[in-house]
């Protein structure tokens, strides 16, 4: 309740007249879909009115669209075309009554910095990635939000904006309530592996712990979630292992069709090591699935050995053995991911994420009326 009352406060010190503007990359919903999802509904729940900023083409099917403000632009790839869908989206906007523009993650934060200095307001921006280099300076930049402890370390400690610029939002997803893997002993154990499948190593050592299961006799089915230009590769490799009966490849479309193979997952891997906090990955544990995943850096949900089992990427020897652990103890694979999910509530609530994203705006917006 102190927490609901501080955020109400916050939000009577940002005036009533003030509305926070979303923005949405090109392939900022493919790849955050649910947080962002997540995020607007407990933005709205509070209330606090939000406007969201995305492609044309973007699927908002599963967004509260009857309650948000939408603007949507067209393509901005070339030069010439930018330019008039950025005049376009910035008279738009001027009519929004938005105070703060929010670039939701690294690939809108071009598109955040122009809109910005079109229309005159300031702007957050998010960072997901160990791999953003950030060597500008724009006064309309009043903080950069890590989406976990290493990255909020990475920025502070690149120097590019000031520490207390700097600010740790977790993202947040929504959990169910009980780990959700192995409840039907008739079915066949179905085991998950997902991500850009841009390359072929880590993937083919997946590829090669699949087959090794199915010639031990065990009862599993595969799916392989993901596109990329190893694709075709890998597929030849299945071939020739003589997994296609058992294996299914599935083309990503991003992380909120994820949420209907999780359903039926037991398993979940993912075997690509990347500088980037892999949302599937957490959408996987919220789902309530037992994760291995491969040692990387950027994500501090993944606790070894205390909400994911880790192994070296590209390393089928060692995820065999975690693997065959999981199958071989369901026990420990359903406190493993018991575990994840009590992990994530504590540290990755929409709600949670919500209310502190209402105090930094209050942080922002208040700072930037004493200046004026």
């Amino acid at each position: 309740m102190a927490a609901m009352s501080q955020v109400a406060s916050n939000l009577q010190a940002i005036r009533k007249d003030t509305r926070v503007a979303l923005v949405a990359g090109p392939k900022t919903l493919q790849s955050l879909g649910p947080v962002v999802r997540h995020l607007i509904v407990s933005l709205l729940d509070v209330p606090m009115p939000v406007t969201l900023i995305c492609p044309a083409n973007a699927d908002l099917a599963t967004f509260p669209e009857t309650l948000l403000q939408t603007i949507r632009y067209g393509p901005m790839r070339l030069p010439f075309v930018r330019g008039r869908s950025l005049e376009a989206l910035a008279n738009r906007l001027g009519g929004a009554n938005v105070s703060l523009l929010h670039s939701l993650d690294a690939d809108a934060l071009a598109l955040t910095r122009r809109l910005a200095a079109k229309v005159d307001v300031d702007y957050i921006a998010a960072i997901y990635s160990l791999g953003v280099k950030l060597r500008f300076s724009d006064e309309r930049c009043r903080a950069l939000l890590a989406a976990s402890e290493t990255i909020r370390r990475m920025l502070v400690e690149s120097h590019s904006v000031a520490e207390d610029m700097v600010y740790l939002v977790r993202p947040g997803v929504h959990q169910v309530r009980n780990a959700t893997c192995f409840i039907d002993p008739a079915h066949a154990v179905a085991i998950v592996a997902a991500g850009e499948l841009n390359r072929f190593a880590p993937f083919a050592a997946a590829l090669e712990v699949f087959a090794l299961l199915q010639q031990s006799q065990r009862e599993c089915v595969f799916f392989l979630v993901g596109n990329g230009r190893a694709e075709r590769p890998l597929r030849r490799l299945a071939e020739k292992l003589g997994l296609m009966r058992n294996l299914t490849f599935v083309d990503r479309t991003g992380a909120e069709q994820l949420r209907g193979i999780l359903k039926a997952a037991d398993i979940f891997i993912s075997p690509v090591s990347s500088p980037r906090v892999d949302i599937e990955l957490l959408a996987a544990m919220a789902g309530g699935v037992p994760v291995l995943a491969a040692e990387g850096d950027a994500a501090d949900f993944v606790i070894a050995g205390r909400t994911a089992l880790t192994f070296p990427s590209s390393n089928a020897e060692q995820l065999a053995a975690r693997l065959k652990s999981l199958l071989d103890d369901r026990a420990a694979a359903r406190a493993l991911a018991e575990n994840a999910l009590a992990h994530l509530r504590e540290h990755h609530s929409p709600a949670k994420m919500a209310k502190r994203l209402v105090e930094i705006y209050h942080i922002v917006l208040s700072a930037a009326r004493a200046e004026v």
